[in-house]
């Protein structure tokens, strides 16, 4: 049985696509948020450092959506870094669902800050479940006329992110054959790389397509990574470097810092061209790679 506790339901803030190709561009929408704890029973937590183990895993998860408009927008899974949780990346989620996106950013049973026993950088491996089960949990909300979510999920259109241990969490779910969910139809994968998954391996024919963001001075998951995984996999690919940026500051702060917003606006426009197909998105997004501050490198493979 699954536990589901709605623990808050709010409106934050305020600004103001359909699946066919060309589609008009929408938004900005009022952004509301939930917060819910979902528990895998089918999947057990080791134990943490004299902690002891569970025989389930609990996923505490904030999610921003669009509040002002009855319709199915796209759905983005975004994973936290070491240490993180989700809502430290509160002004790029919010700003998703700005744009038009369900965004859902849960708290992993052990790599989160405030973890009993500290955070265990090695959980990364369950990671990639811990994303499918949070989609699977999401879609039954979606038909669930009880559900502050009820309809607002298009499940044909489903986007993953993330950052540090979390883009290695993207990565996996996206490109790896041990834990790969095809229902990812665009993965923005940020300051990650390619860890190894126990039973694994990459295989860049069954993932979609990719816009990596990394900074060239990132002094703890090396800027090399990025471009390993660049050249790995297959066009529709995207590399965003933020010239001289390091491993946190391009994804949490300000949105008018410089590098935030190319991070944000080159992540809209790559998930409004993949998942919205919205007129003029590629352009967009081709355009963030002209500013100063980042070099855009792409191979949309058409």
């Amino acid at each position: 049985m699954i536990l589901l506790v709605l623990l808050a339901l709010t409106v934050i803030g305020c600004g103001g696509g359909g699946s066919a190709p060309m589609a008009a561009p929408d938004g900005p929408f009022a952004v509301g948020s939930a917060s819910f704890t979902f528990v895998d029973h089918s999947r057990p937590t080791a134990e943490n450092n004299g902690v002891p183990a569970k025989d389930s895993r609990t996923l505490r998860t904030v999610v921003y959506y669009p509040s002002s408009a009855d319709r199915r927008f796209p759905l983005i899974v975004f994973a936290h870094g070491f240490t993180g949780v989700g809502r430290i990346y509160n002004v790029i989620l919010q700003a998703w669902a700005e744009a038009g996106y369900v965004v859902a950013a849960p708290d992993f049973p052990l790599s989160s800050g405030g973890t009993p026993g500290g955070p265990s950088s090695g959980d990364y491996i369950n990671q990639p479940a811990d994303e499918s089960f949070l989609i699977d949990e999401l879609l039954e909300m979606n038909g669930d006329a009880a559900s502050p979510l009820y309809g607002l999920i298009d499940p044909q259109r489903i986007g993953a992110s993330g950052q540090s241990l979390g883009g290695m969490t993207t990565f996996g779910l996206a490109f790896n054959i041990c834990c790969g969910d095809s229902r990812i139809r665009a993965a923005v994968p940020m300051a990650g790389q390619l860890a190894p998954f126990p039973g694994g391996e990459y295989d860049p024919s069954i993932g979609p397509p990719v816009l990596i963001i990394h900074g060239d001075v990132d002094d703890t998951v090396p800027y090399s990574s990025a471009t390993e995984a660049y050249d790995l996999l297959l066009p529709p690919k995207l590399l965003l470097t933020h010239l001289g940026g390091g491993h946190v500051s391009p994804y949490v702060g300000s949105r008018s810092a410089p590098a935030v917003a190319a991070t944000i606006e080159s992540s809209i426009a790559f998930f409004d061209h993949f998942l919205k197909h919205e007129r003029g998105a590629r352009e967009r997004l081709l355009d963030v790679g002209t500013r100063a501050g980042v070099v855009l490198e792409y191979d949309l493979g058409r």
